[in-house]
């Protein structure tokens, strides 16, 4: 599993690593906003190869055709990313003297909203829809329904990937997404809609 792993994230950053390196070079920017934005950015291009919209024709079924199970596929683009985040979060809190408490804070508001736009931006890829373009829509919702009334009032705010009104509430919520998410990725005929569509 380790060296299977290993070899994704080689593969990842020999394909990406350019484009992912300016972005998490731009996550360092100490501002939640951008951060998240940065974020959905790493989202799209690491998993470029589901969007139907995005893809190069033969991307999956040369994924395929490596000795990766159909779940790692999923969870592999996942821990690397989740991996990225988590030594960017730690470095911002080691040069700008966080503490260990709001370092973790940080660290656990930033994989919630990556858990919840990872699961996302496959839900909309494996309904053939493009996971890159709808998931700005799903952000843009996520801000406009969070902003709504008073805070104490408003319940989505309580679990909105963005403002984590409650860090509990919106991690369930996160984790939720990203189990349905690879509920239909592993469960609703992915791999055949890929493969009619390569043949179209």
């Amino acid at each position: 599993m380790i060296q299977k792993l290993e070899a994704y994230f080689m593969k990842d950053f020999i394909e990406k690593g350019g484009a992912l390196v300016v972005f998490a070079i731009l996550m360092f920017i100490p501002v939640d906003f951008l951060r998240g934005i940065f974020m959905i950015l790493m989202i799209t291009i690491v998993l470029s190869h589901i969007d139907p919209y995005r893809r190069r024709k033969e991307s999956i079924s040369e994924l395929m055709a490596l000795p990766f199970s159909y779940s790692e596929i999923f969870w592999f683009p996942f821990v690397f990313l989740v991996t990225i985040v988590t030594i960017i979060q730690l470095s911002v809190g080691g040069i700008i003297d966080l503490g260990i408490y709001l370092s973790f804070s940080q660290i656990l508001h930033s994989l919630i909203f990556l858990t919840a736009y990872y699961g996302i931006f496959n839900i909309f890829a494996i309904a053939g829809l493009s996971g890159g373009g709808f998931i700005w829509l799903f952000w843009v919702a996520d801000m406009i329904l969070g902003s709504i009334g008073p805070e104490s009032q408003n319940l989505y705010r309580m679990i909105s990937p963005i403002f984590q009104g409650n860090e509990i509430a919106a991690l369930l919520f996160a984790v939720a997404i990203l189990v349905v998410s690879f509920y239909l990725f592993s469960k609703k005929g992915v791999t055949k809609r890929w493969q009619k569509r390569s043949s179209m």
